[in-house]
């Protein structure tokens, strides 16, 4: 089985204090956001977990534990950004010290954040803010060193954080309050997700002419090639001298020539 996708939408239930000038909340906002990510990643045909799919309260290190638990490939936390009104733009944050130290986390989780970020930026036209790490810079903490985020560093996979636009900018702020706007910000995240973790394209062939033996009698048949193995009509075997009956998901082949 594939390892899953997680999306997390930050924030939600008792934390909805990030909010726009003219009424954009971040935790609605992202929320819908990841149930349209959602969407969009099943209809490809990506495992995906969600750490919420509704309005509630789901504390930092419950989200890492349940990413844990689900052993999953990408921890991706969707937020929109908060500054003065004229901040703008886009960035995204990945892993580069978490608790595990793991450098492989940190190969993949910039890869990650490099491809999604260029859709991003691309899909919606908004300011290029790049690329970031940030890490614990009090000197007494005891995770000094260690990766900002909660949830990036208590994840064991790589894992990204995704700032999309900020909600305290007028302009930027109307962006997000429209339904258009955050299914262009899903699709962008897919397409990036597309190119991260590429599914396997089935080894298909259809009309292919396949060389049989049965019984000593050499014969070819149209059929397909499918997961490495040959599948061919049974109605073939009429051709053969065989008795084939029934049609659909019931069929019967008598072992032996009509007389």
């Amino acid at each position: 089985m594939e390892k899953v996708i997680i999306p997390d939408p930050g924030h939600g239930g008792e934390d909805r204090a990030n909010q726009g000038p003219t009424g954009y909340i971040e935790a609605d906002g992202v929320l819908d956001i990841g149930l349209r990510l959602k969407e969009l990643l099943i209809k490809e045909g990506y495992p995906i977990k969600m750490t919420r799919e509704k309005d509630e309260t789901v504390a930092l290190y419950d989200r890492a534990q349940m990413a844990n638990r689900w052993q999953g490939r990408l921890f991706i936390s969707l937020h929109t950004n908060a500054g003065t009104e004229t901040s703008n733009g886009i960035e995204t944050f990945y892993t580069l010290n978490n608790e595990w130290q793991n450098q492989q986390h940190h190969q993949e989780a910039k890869r990650a954040a490099e491809i999604l970020q260029r859709n991003l930026v691309e899909a919606t036209g908004l300011r290029d803010r790049g690329i970031k790490t940030r890490l614990v810079d009090n000197a007494t903490s005891p995770i000094h060193g260690k990766d900002y985020y909660a949830v990036i560093r208590r994840s064991n996979m790589p894992a990204i954080l995704v700032e999309m636009g900020f909600h305290s900018n007028p302009r930027e702020e109307a962006l997000l309050k429209t339904p258009a706007f955050r299914q262009k910000l899903a699709e962008a995240l897919l397409k990036g997700m597309k190119e991260v973790y590429p599914l396997k394209k089935q080894n298909i062939v259809e009309k292919q002419n396949i060389k049989l033996n049965i019984h000593g009698m050499p014969s070819q048949v149209e059929g397909i090639f499918y997961e490495n193995k040959n599948y061919v009509p049974v109605t073939f075997l009429r051709e053969l001298g065989y008795k084939v009956t029934g049609h659909g998901t019931n069929v019967e082949i008598e072992y032996r020539k009509e007389q």
